[in-house]
């Protein structure tokens, strides 16, 4: 059986409104998002978080869509080329203003496998990161999830247990573990094959409204980073922190995505 993991990252990508904390005027959210402050941060957490876990993925069979705007001013657009240049499953896409979820639903279909059985899409945030065995467990969980395939409908796995990486006004970073239900890092939707479909027709917070799902919190499997440029507000709801010394944290860093607190910290700090 063949199994396509595609997933999709967006970094600073312009469209027409969806933004959760901008409205819809088009050039007011294109100085938004290309603020050279606010782009060197996303550069920082992109490149030294989101980055090194998929590098060194135990599964290296996956395609990454990395979906930027057509107008990315330099230097980023080019620190983005030479990522795809060297990182054979990363595939840049530049794309006009539009709707969201049509641009999403296109560079989607372009880039599946149109002889998969089951496609395993993904979707997440140039400041989240996922375990280094994801696409591994995506492929492994699949018998979970398969006895829920109906050939029509997709099916969630959620990995509820991850790390908080949180970034304070003064750019303070502190790590903490939770348990969560659907949030957007490693949430795996497993569609059949045969027909391109796009994960981001889903809320993923309400993902569990609309179709069958599976959790899993048996390992900590994605970090989400917290800070003053993310579009979507805190969570206020469900969060469940999980007790965990310094030292046990450092270990899942480490153990789980390659990650030293230390120079991950230096890394991330406002320069």
């Amino acid at each position: 059986m063949r199994i396509q993991v595609l997933g999709l990252c967006r970094f600073s990508m312009l469209v027409d409104s969806d933004f959760q904390t901008t409205g819809a005027d088009l050039d007011r959210n294109r100085a938004i998002l290309y603020a050279p402050k606010r782009m060197a941060q996303r550069m920082r957490w992109f490149e030294n978080l989101c980055l090194p876990p998929l590098l060194w993925q135990s599964d290296p069979d996956f395609t990454l869509i990395l979906a930027t705007g057509e107008d990315l001013p330099e230097p980023w657009i080019t620190r983005l080329r030479e990522i795809a240049e060297a990182v054979p499953q990363i595939r840049l896409e530049q794309v006009a203003p539009g709707r969201h979820a049509e641009i999403c639903r296109t560079l989607l279909a372009r880039h599946t496998d149109p002889g998969a059985d089951v496609v395993a899409q993904f979707r997440m945030d140039d400041d989240d990161a996922v375990a280094v065995d994801y696409v591994a467990r995506i492929r492994r969980d699949y018998p979970l999830v398969e006895r829920l395939m109906n050939g029509r409908d997709p099916v969630a796995l959620d990995y509820g247990r991850g790390l908080v990486l949180e970034q304070d006004p003064g750019g303070q970073l502190s790590l903490r573990c939770e348990l969560t239900h659907f949030w957007c890092a490693a949430l795996t939707l497993y569609f059949p094959g045969g027909k391109p479909r796009s994960v981001m027709n889903y809320r993923h917070d309400w993902m569990w409204r609309f179709v069958s799902t599976v959790s899993r919190i048996d390992r900590v499997m994605w970090i989400r980073g917290l800070h003053g440029n993310n579009d979507s507000p805190r969570h206020p709801y469900g969060h469940r922190r999980i007790e965990m010394t310094a030292e046990q944290l450092d270990d899942a860093l480490f153990d789980r995505f390659g990650l030293g607190r230390e120079e991950l910290f230096a890394a991330l700090s406002p320069q």
